[in-house]
Order: structure tokens, then C-alpha cells, then sequence
């Protein structure tokens, strides 16, 4: 019976850990997505775009 309890726990653990993980995942927007919100940054002085460039598009290598 002590195996059993200690095989939900464990499960139960495991399951709880990878919500953790998969809870403060994103998904990062498209190369079109960024350059437009770069386009719009630069040529609008859009704030949202702005922001969105500098925090996720540098792995493009799109930057303001």
C-alpha cells in the first residue's frame, strides 16, 4: 500500500511540475509580426510595437 501512495505522489508531483513549467511558457511572434511592429514603432511612434520588438524580436535580429 506504501508503494502505491508513494507512486501517486511521485505522478502527482511530476504532473504539478511540468504544469509549473508549461504555465510560463510563450510563444514568440512571427518574423512579419515583429518587422511590422518595428515598421509601426519607427514610423507611428506605436508604443506596443515598440515594446514588442525590444522584449521578443531580438532572436531575429530585428531591433528599434
Amino acid at each position: 500500500m506504501i508503494n502505491v501512495k508513494k507512486a501517486v505522489f511521485v505522478f502527482c508531483a511530476a504532473l504539478g511540475f511540468a504544469g509549473a513549467l508549461s504555465s510560463t511558457a510563450y510563444a514568440l511572434p512571427t518574423r512579419e509580426t515583429c518587422e511590422e511592429a518595428r515598421d509601426a514603432c519607427l514610423n507611428d511612434g506605436d508604443q506596443n510595437g515598440c515594446a514588442l520588438v525590444k522584449r521578443l524580436c531580438g532572436v531575429y535580429g530585428i531591433h528599434v
